[in-house]
């Protein structure tokens, strides 16, 4: 039977509900409880949600402790590791860098001294100019980062210097006083190399830079004169032909023209000049690096 009633404009059902009665082994009797008999008869399902719930946590409980475990584990072999690389790093030897980078140095400055002697601007190692030691390496990318950019500074200077012969030909009259080539009896200056060699034979330029000059002039004859942007400048005279020509970039052994015997000239060789900052010097210091 159903007993309706209306509150609220919700109509609503009576639920069912079960009397429990505990009775002791005295007979005692203890106050009803009253339970909704869904619980009784669904007993099973409710038994089962809740023994599925008390899995569920449990195993929540081992999941993250051992989690827990697993992210401490990490962290102590993370801490293990960075004590151990710092220990490392406090027996890490720097003598034998040092050494190292004292023999480049040593060596920079040796090569220095003998491109000074040749008139070829260069410029002191400095790599660390504090600490007692004077040349303690406290960062080595640092030093390392110096060496490279002094060594490109030190290729630049090196290629745009005029090293080396412009032809493989005999040296037939040097820098200085001579006797007059045609008359044999006066002294005059000669303010270059004569090189002698075939006529025709390829005249290449000693170092990287830009045509300056081509074309005729008085004594010269056919010229070439190349600038080479750190203060030197290079003359090809007598050539019987120029294979270059004017604002053309040059690299270092390029052919740039031919022996010849123009202008005043007593048979085929080569002139060659080097003027460094407006002044003649002497080519055979350029000649090689000895």
């Amino acid at each position: 039977m159903y007993i309706c009633f209306f509150r609220k404009k919700v109509l609503r059902k009576r639920k069912e509900k079960t009397t429990v009665i505990f009775v002791s082994k005295h007979q005692n009797i203890t106050k009803p409880i009253q339970i909704p008999s869904t619980y009784i008869k669904n007993w099973r399902v409710y038994l089962f949600s809740f023994l599925t719930l008390v899995v569920f946590m449990v195993a929540s409980i081992f999941y993250l402790s051992y989690s827990n475990s697993s992210l401490e584990n990490k962290h102590a072999k993370a801490l293990k590791a960075l004590f151990r690389s710092k220990k490392e790093l406090s027996r890490f030897d720097t003598t034998a860098v040092n050494t190292q980078y004292k023999a480049i140095n040593e060596k920079i400055n040796t090569i220095n001294k003998l491109l000074k002697s040749k008139g070829v601007k260069t410029t002191t190692v400095k790599p660390n100019t504090g600490g007692e030691a004077g040349f303690e390496v406290l960062n080595t990318e640092e030093s390392a980062e110096f060496y490279n950019k002094y060594l490109n500074k030190f290729i630049y200077n090196l290629s745009h210097t005029p090293i080396g012969k412009p032809n493989m030909g005999r040296i037939s009259s040097r820098f200085g006083y001579r006797e007059n080539p045609f008359t044999g009896q006066s002294v005059e200056t000669h303010k270059g190399l004569d090189i002698k060699a075939k006529h025709g034979s390829l005249v290449k330029s000693t170092a990287v830079g830009r045509v300056a000059y081509t074309g005729y002039r008085g004594g010269f004859g056919n010229l070439i004169i190349i600038n080479h942007g750190n203060g030197f400048e290079t003359y090809f005279g007598h050539l019987s032909k120029i294979l270059v020509k004017q604002g053309q970039s040059i690299k270092i052994g390029q052919n740039i023209g031919r022996v010849g015997s123009t202008g005043r000239s007593t048979g085929p060789h080569l002139h060659y000049e080097i003027h460094k900052n407006g002044k003649i010097v002497n080519p055979k210091s350029f000649l090689t690096l000895k």
